[in-house]
């Protein structure tokens, strides 16, 4: 009795085992993804700050700032704009 209660405790561990081992490899490749899909992530906005740029003149930040100055002086206008919006949006997706 006390050698198949041995045999079940350490089948028990090396099954702990091979699941801190899988737990392990699966966090390593979930870090390497999520680093890679930053990286891809970044690479997207800058290409995009560099695009607007290239067609306004202008970088993303100074068209941040200059939607936050307008919303803070015309806070009602700027409702009304992004409820213009959603509204022309929702009729051209139907």
């Amino acid at each position: 009795m006390a050698e198949a209660w041995k045999e079940a405790e350490k089948a028990a561990q090396r099954g702990v085992a091979a699941a801190q081992d899988d737990a392990a490899r699966v966090a390593a490749n979930a870090t390497k993804q999520f680093g890679d899909l930053s990286e891809k992530g970044q690479q997207f906005a800058r290409d995009a700050d560099q695009r607007i740029e290239e067609y306004t003149g202008r970088s993303s930040d100074a068209w941040i700032k200059e939607g936050s100055r307008f919303i803070k002086t015309r806070p009602w206008t700027a409702v009304a704009m992004v409820a213009v919006a959603v509204y022309v949006f929702g009729k051209l997706r139907g």
